[in-house]
């Protein structure tokens, strides 16, 4: 599956690594945990973290800051997923 992003901006943001400055994370909720059943994805702007860190800094968004996209309109198929849910994004 090649990958379509809403803009080129963020799918820059998207393919950076986790490490690595300011970056956005699209992240699949635990399903016991979801409050809305269709709304699997978190979307994350990080400010760059290691899989061992137990504090980050991250922003919880809706609409893409570049092109005003709604992310969870958008971002509908697992293959954009980076990460699962962990307790650094709950």
């Amino acid at each position: 599956m090649q990958k379509k992003f809403c803009c080129t901006r963020l799918q820059v943001r998207h393919e950076v690594a986790r490490e690595i400055g300011l970056n956005f994370r699209i992240v699949i909720a635990d399903t016991v945990l979801q409050f809305d059943k269709s709304r699997v994805y978190r979307f994350y702007f990080t400010a760059g973290y290691h899989a061992t860190d137990t504090d980050i800094t991250l922003m919880n968004i809706r609409y893409c800051p570049f092109c005003g996209m709604d992310l969870f309109a958008f971002y509908k198929d697992e293959g954009y997923v980076n990460e699962r849910e962990t307790p650094l994004f709950s």
